[in-house]
């Protein structure tokens, strides 16, 4: 963002502008250009990729499911994350339009600018005071552990009672700190139930 901010600013990162009609006499936008141009796009987008699926994640592991107090401030936190989400949007398409229109790409540029720095201060500071849940084993493990149990029990039949599709008690996964994934009547099939019954046990 930064970068970006400093491409519309300096004239040295810009080709001149151009008052020709016809936009094939205008002069071409030099190799420095380009390359500090797509190097901040790709910077961007290389960042944004890697931060975007994390921070909501991140914010979910800050609740504990096993508490019910806990679980409501987690639905909140969504609630708040996608309203913000919608809110910086609205600012974006109306307000940062209306400045890049009538005041100039700097100034456009360099909000968003400020309030990254900000946001990645706030976070940083914050960082001592979050709870940190340690990955544990490989992920691709347990999906293979997980379909591999699935397909053992494909043709098992399903009980009435879909709490007997689980083989520990509520409190035995609580101290596991794993989550059960609860069944539903939408989609229903041997697999997902199955899927469902295996999938932390």
């Amino acid at each position: 963002m930064c970068l970006l901010t400093l491409l519309v600013s300096l004239p040295s990162l810009k080709p001149p502008e151009c008052h020709e009609l016809d936009v094939t006499k205008c002069e071409k936008a030099s190799t420095l250009h380009l390359v500090v141009f797509y190097g901040a796009l790709y910077t961007l987008a290389l960042g944004t990729g890697g931060t975007k699926p994390n921070i909501s994640t991140i914010g979910a592991d800050q609740f504990d499911d096993y508490d019910p107090k806990e679980k409501k401030y987690k639905l909140s936190f969504f609630n708040w994350w996608m309203f913000n989400i919608f809110i910086e949007t609205l600012f974006a398409n109306s307000i940062l339009v209306y400045i890049q229109d009538n005041v100039g790409w700097t100034l456009d540029y360099a909000f968003p600018t400020l309030g990254l720095q900000i946001f990645v201060a706030i976070f940083l500071v914050g960082t001592p005071f979050y709870r940190h849940k340690l990955p544990t084993g490989s992920p691709f493990t347990k999906m293979a552990k997980v379909i591999v149990a699935a397909i053992r029990k494909w043709n098992n039949p399903i009980p009435s009672d879909t709490k007997q599709l689980y083989e520990l008690d509520l409190e035995e996964y609580a101290k596991k700190g794993r989550v059960r994934i609860h069944p539903t009547p939408t989609l229903r099939s041997n697999f997902y139930l199955n899927f469902s019954s295996t999938s932390y046990s």
